[in-house]
């Protein structure tokens, strides 16, 4: 995911380039399961009540490759209860420095290293970012996002110079806007793992 500190230490006509013409994503998937390829992790099973809702790849912010790709389990309208956002993400050779999550929680899943962290959706996505060309893919489908929602973040950086990571976002539709407890905190991260199975 793309900081503003990253962001700042790039030209800035670069700051906000977008290419011209589609990239196509490099990582397939069939059924419910998405070959991820990185180091430990080989591919990732997400849950049978979870359908696809497809994939994109496009330059974020003219900082970073980005390839998103969604599942999501609805209700009867088509409104959205859970979803898992995953995004792989690279920094351009242009863009100086590295990915930092130093702040986030460490985690071990898999017995790989992840870093975690937690908050609630309360206010619709920023125009220009990756949640909001996420909605894109939901909104392709008639789904609709939950608003408010709480959401867990685990990043994976599989090299050391850290300018590469795979993201994955669980979140869930609740009624409360306040930030979460920690009890809330601990019992969204066992049902985001619980949802998932990483294969080596």
């Amino acid at each position: 995911m793309i900081t503003p500190a990253i962001v700042a230490v790039l030209l800035a006509p670069l700051v906000f380039l977008q290419t011209a013409a589609p990239l196509a994503p490099l990582h397939a998937v069939r059924g419910n399961t998405l070959r991820v390829d990185l180091p430990g992790v080989s591919s990732i099973q997400v849950q049978r009540d979870f359908r696809y809702a497809g994939s994109h790849r496009f330059i974020l912010r003219g900082v970073a490759d980005a390839e998103q790709h969604a599942f999501a389990a609805m209700d009867a309208t088509g409104a959205i209860e859970r979803f898992y956002w995953f995004q792989f993400e690279s920094l351009l050779p242009a863009a100086k420095g590295s990915y930092d999550y130093s702040k986030d929680t460490p985690l071990t899943i898999a017995g790989l290293p992840w870093h975690g962290h937690l908050r609630r959706y309360t206010a619709p996505p920023e125009p220009d970012g990756d949640q909001a060309a996420l909605y894109k893919l939901f909104a392709a489908k008639g789904w609709r996002p939950p608003l408010p929602a709480l959401r867990a973040r685990l990043v994976y950086l599989p090299n050391p110079d850290r300018r590469d990571e795979l993201m994955i976002i669980y979140a869930e539709a609740t009624a409360a806007a306040t930030q979460p407890t920690a009890k809330e905190s601990a019992e969204l991260l066992q049902r985001a793992q619980a949802g998932l199975r990483l294969v080596r």
